[in-house]
Parts: C-alpha cells; sequence; structure tokens
C-alpha cells in the first residue's frame, strides 16, 4: 500500500489480485488477508458474496422506505428538541403528539388521517379527547417513532 489510505474497495480488490499468483503459499496468504480486511469492514466471505450477487441491482422498495423513514425521524428530531413533547410530568402532552401526527399522518396508513385530524383540530379549542381517543393517538405517535419516557 501507498502512503495515502486506501479505501476498502481498493484494498480488496488488491488482494483478490494476489489470488492470482501461482504459488499456493501466496495464495493461502492471499485468501487470509482477505478474511482479515473484511473482518476490519465488520463483515465476512458470504458479505462479500452477497454484495457481488447484487451488483448493479437497485434496492427495494421496502428498504427505500425504511431509509426515507430513518432520515424523515432523524429531521424531525434536528427540528425539535428533546423537550419539545414533554409536559410538566415527563411525558408528552396530547396537543404536541397530536400536532406532531398530523405533520407525519401521511406514513401512516390513510384510515388513520380523519381521527388525527379530528384530535389535531381539537387543540385549538384545547379539548381533551376521551380516554379510548387519547391511547389511540398516542399508539400512532409511538408508531411514527415517538417516544414516552
Amino acid at each position: 500500500m501507498s502512503a495515502d489510505k486506501k479505501t476498502l474497495e481498493q484494498r480488496i480488490a488488491m488482494v483478490i489480485r494476489l489470488l492470482a499468483s501461482d504459488k499456493d503459499g501466496e495464495i493461502i496468504a492471499a485468501a487470509h488477508a482477505l478474511r482479515r480486511t473484511l473482518a476490519s469492514a465488520g463483515t465476512d466471505f458470504n458479505g462479500l458474496a452477497h454484495g457481488i450477487e447484487n451488483l448493479g441491482k437497485g434496492i427495494s422498495n421496502e428498504e427505500r422506505k425504511k431509509i426515507w423513514d430513518a432520515a424523515v425521524q432523524h429531521t424531525e428530531n434536528r427540528l425539535h428538541g428533546a423537550d419539545d413533547f414533554i409536559d410538566s410530568t415527563g411525558k408528552p402532552t396530547w396537543q404536541s403528539v397530536a400536532l406532531y401526527c398530523q405533520r407525519n399522518k401521511h406514513r401512516l396508513a390513510p384510515k388513520h388521517h380523519e381521527f388525527i385530524d379530528k384530535v389535531a383540530s381539537q387543540t385549538v379549542y384545547d379539548r381533551e379527547p376521551t380516554e379510548r381517543m387519547h391511547k389511540y393517538l398516542f399508539s400512532l405517535f409511538l408508531q411514527l417513532g415517538g417516544k414516552i419516557i
């Protein structure tokens, strides 16, 4: 390796090229070097094989949705401080939870949208939802990645 730091891909390629040797000892040493290189990246030969099998394939819609949801959650966490949903008892207020759910209702099944809009509209008049509505609202909040401490 040169003085500049090589990427993982460059290191793997370099070790794989060593497998072309005509000397058995060098081939065995290269195989062990490849195992160490993969282990340093937190993977193994199975991970390498999986990567080769999936070369050129796009990610699935399910994986894309997971990435999107994680990005949305990360953004929400950055936009809101840890105390934005917390009242004096240390629990989230129903008003902030209702508005959070309304902003993120597109991430839930459409059957929940009308309920969320109804509860969010009650925040204007500070009308406390019934206990049953409260439980349903907080279950949706948890589905969206909200945390109750």
